[in-house]
């Protein structure tokens, strides 16, 4: 293996791990505003037109940071898939 694909690979692992820690620290706190918001709309009364409305607007936040989150990763590039070789002319 060439010293440029070995350079990339370890870049392209670092990147994945950065970004997987990444998404842990940040779902961890998201997962947490999650379970306050269910709680709250458990105690809180289901008639208060004030409240329940914005309860349920941070969920739908919360979803959407993790559905950022899990897109994010999804275009990490591949270690696994290393540089391709590219023929001269294709």
């Amino acid at each position: 293996m060439s010293s440029l694909a070995t350079q990339t690979g370890v870049r392209n692992q670092t990147t994945d791990e950065v970004l997987g820690t990444l998404a842990h620290e940040l779902r961890q706190p998201l997962s947490n505003i999650e379970a306050i918001a269910y709680y709250l709309s458990m105690i809180l009364p289901q008639g208060d037109a004030k409240i329940q409305p914005h309860l349920a607007r941070i969920r739908e936040l919360v979803e959407q940071s993790n559905l950022i989150l899990s897109e994010a990763l999804g275009l990490a590039p591949d270690p696994a898939a290393g540089p391709q070789s590219v023929a001269p002319g294709a």
